[in-house]
């Protein structure tokens, strides 16, 4: 519930333990909800939510959801440079062409005239102070709508230029790539996450950059701290005097980078992989004042059995329970492609440890 968010933030004992998931798995939706996912999605969402007790969310649909690709099939889009393939109840989508070719294009690329409202990303919503007051109206007092930037810095260079064009430019000339692209970079994300803090009811904003791989960093780490970490806090200097708290999300192992963030001005971790252990981020965001969200691996969760799944979630808890700031989730999200039993292992596991309604199988049927 909204209240129950919003005293964990800020510290205060929560009236029930917090989660956050990325529901997008048409079969739970439906078995909680009684309703068609297609034909009423927005309903069908929001009852989900209140029955499965998830507090944190990121969709947040306002109109029924169009006709998924069928399972194998991808399709080009329409207008720009993306492909799109079935994930659940709404797409995937991933890019295929990038803005340069070559590493030489890059200095003549108008990194200005960039926005992020052309990027295809996969936030579901934009960040525009209309859509977020919009969703969260209707999430009401079920939980937390958080709109989140995507491309806080090192991700504009992974979505409008693609891995090997940006690597090969930022470590051939990393001054002049500074100057040239992630400094423009800066402002335009800067702008956006002030737009989030001034409309959002939530009591943080919400920010991703995968500074790493699984195996942890892409780049030395002097590279980050000389070009990376320094803009950070100018990109939420406002949304922080303004009273909003920080959280970052990242994929990869981000152990590294940890004390980083925290010095950078970060409140809380959301991570999207189990390639940062949970230990970790407990000895860095399990203090009083810091918070953060994730522990359930989605692999284990999609490819285990009910008996493993259940076990992850017992072992999940003990681990974190004594961290006021935890907020159980899963890592990759609850997709089309998780066989339904383990979902019902994991949301009834959940219920015996007080995440999840005790009656989260007909609490909000139709």
């Amino acid at each position: 519930m909204k209240q129950d968010v919003m005293a964990w933030a800020v510290g205060k004992q929560a009236g029930k333990r917090i989660s956050k998931e990325t529901l997008n798995h048409r079969g739970i939706i439906e078995m909680v909800s009684g309703l068609d996912v297609y034909q009423q999605t927005p309903e069908a969402y929001r009852r989900a939510y209140e029955a499965l007790g998830i507090d944190i969310v990121n969709r947040v649909p306002l109109e029924n959801a169009p006709a998924p690709i069928p399972e194998g099939e991808t399709r080009l889009h329409p207008t720009r440079p993306y492909r799109r393939s079935s994930l659940g109840v709404y797409d995937t989508v991933m890019r295929h062409t990038y803005a340069c070719r070559t590493p030489e294009e890059v200095w003549t690329l108008p990194v200005g005239a960039l926005r992020q409202e052309d990027l295809l990303t996969p936030v579901p919503h934009p960040w525009t102070g209309e859509d977020i007051r919009a969703r969260d109206r209707a999430m009401g007092d079920a939980g937390v709508y958080y709109p989140m930037l995507y491309t806080t810095l090192f991700m504009w260079a992974v979505e409008v230029l693609g891995w090997e064009v940006f690597m090969v430019a930022a470590m051939e000339d990393k001054d002049r790539f500074h100057r040239h692209f992630l400094v423009p970079c800066v402002e335009k994300s800067r702008a956006i996450v002030t737009e989030m803090a001034l409309n959002s009811e939530a009591p943080f904003v919400v920010v991703h950059d995968d500074l790493a791989s699984s195996a942890g960093p892409m780049f030395p780490p002097a590279w980050y701290d000389e070009y990376i970490f320094p803009h950070y806090p100018e990109i939420w200097a406002e949304a922080k005097r303004l009273g909003k708290k920080v959280v970052f999300c990242a994929d990869g192992n981000m152990t590294a980078f940890l004390p980083k963030l925290i010095q950078a001005g970060v409140d809380g971790f959301m991570f999207e992989t189990p390639a940062t252990r949970v230990e970790a981020v407990i000895e860095h965001f399990g203090r009083p004042g810091r918070f953060f969200i994730g522990g359930i691996d989605t692999v284990k969760l999609t490819r285990g059995s009910p008996d493993d799944v259940r076990a992850m979630v017992f072992d999940v808890d003990r681990t974190a329970k004594d961290c006021p700031g935890f907020a159980m989730g899963s890592c990759g999200g609850i997709h089309g492609d998780i066989p339904l039993r383990n979902l019902e292992a994991y949301f009834g596991a959940r219920a015996e440890i007080g995440v999840t309604p005790a009656d989260w199988r007909t609490r909000c049927r139709a």
